[in-house]
């Protein structure tokens, strides 16, 4: 096994780091700490973890020397206990044949440099130099792009896919309850996987976009769309003050609200939906601010949702432009998505109110 110091020792018992051991054959050999958790469980291939998989060729260059580590940074819903971001590095110990992995929360990202080497550290001062009041970041690494990919089928296939079964189990019941409206499902099924084939041509679109390149993204569009299509009554306010920085940040709050609006349709059973753009005074320049609320049944946000990943998605959206994406609700209550997104400083100008 490896050679563990036993100050490390006691502070992945301690769970103030994790540390874990993977043979050469990427079975998991030893895991300490409540960190490494996301990890598989004893003598199962790593890659079989959300993290990792698909990292087959990345892991055998490590192990061949052709580049030094694996760095996963800012990763979150790794495990359903760890709710905060952790910075997960995999190094190769040639000595023992094995791969080594650390995994910290992102407060101790300095230790995880002194620790593990400098290319962590060039990527978190390269990220510290973004433009805050930039309205896109390019994705910064490969972690970065296999959760964009992630969020993307969520978006398209797992939706559309959720649809499907929905229309099967009507048809499967109506053709011994009611034989008469198979024709009408089976219609209605093919439309919901015309409308899931369009939305992924769209993904892989969007995937081929270069995230640097300035688009100028429809929000009123996009949201006087989901009320023809799903009969929801919408509202539309946008302080005059706001526009420019919708306009910057015009793609992150598609992406956001595009998300809010599914759940909307999907699981809210809401009848109206009001959209607020603002902004706020900030520490340097302005925010954007924009709140999605809808007066449907609500949910428990503590309670744990497996497989889903659209909150989560939701977040990261904001966070990648260093902003912030929270979501209040409560079961009965309707449900509240506040987006915060910094913003370079704005005109002052009357307020303005576009309503439906």
């Amino acid at each position: 096994m490896i050679d563990l110091s036993a100050d490390l020792l006691a502070a992945a018992e301690a769970d103030v780091i994790g540390l874990a051991v993977i043979a050469a054959d990427r079975r998991m050999q030893r895991k300490i700490g409540r960190l490494v958790e996301w990890l598989p469980a004893i003598g199962v291939d790593c890659c079989e973890c959300m993290l990792l998989v698909g990292m087959e060729a990345e892991l055998a260059a490590l192990a061949e020397g052709q580049r030094d580590m694996i760095a996963l940074a800012g990763v979150r819903g790794a495990s359903p206990d760890i709710t905060q971001p952790i910075t997960a590095v995999v190094r190769w110990n040639g000595a023992q044949s094995h791969y080594f992995v650390i995994a910290m929360p992102d407060f101790a990202g300095r230790q995880v440099e002194t620790l593990l080497g400098s290319e962590r550290r060039a990527r978190r001062l390269m990220e510290q130099q973004l433009d805050a009041a930039s309205a896109e970041v390019r994705f910064a690494s490969l972690a970065r792009t296999r959760l964009r990919l992630a969020r993307d089928l969520h978006d398209t296939l797992v939706h559309s896919i959720v649809a499907l079964l929905t229309q099967i189990r009507l048809i499967r019941h109506y053709l011994s309850a009611d034989p008469a409206r198979v024709a009408d499902s089976l219609a209605t099924a093919e439309d919901a996987a015309a409308s899931g084939l369009s939305r992924a041509r769209e993904a892989i679109d969007r995937l081929r976009t270069p995230d640097d390149l300035k688009l100028d993204p429809d929000v009123e569009g996009l949201l006087s769309d989901f009320a023809a299509r799903s009969g929801v009554r919408v509202s539309i306010q946008i302080d005059e003050q706001a526009r420019p920085g919708l306009r910057d940040c015009g793609l992150t709050v598609q992406r956001i609200l595009s998300e809010a609006l599914r759940n909307v349709q999907a699981h809210a059973k809401a009848r109206r939906v009001s959209f607020h753009a603002f902004a706020e005074p900030a520490a340097v320049g302005r925010k954007l601010v924009v709140e999605i609320r809808d007066d449907g049944r609500g949910f428990d946000p503590a309670e744990p949702t497996p497989g889903h990943f659209g909150l989560i998605g939701m977040a990261e959206f904001a966070e990648l432009v260093g902003g912030s994406c929270a979501v209040e609700s409560a079961r009965g209550q309707g449900t509240l998505v506040r987006i915060s997104l910094p913003v370079a400083a704005l005109p002052t100008a009357s307020a303005g109110v576009l309503a439906d």
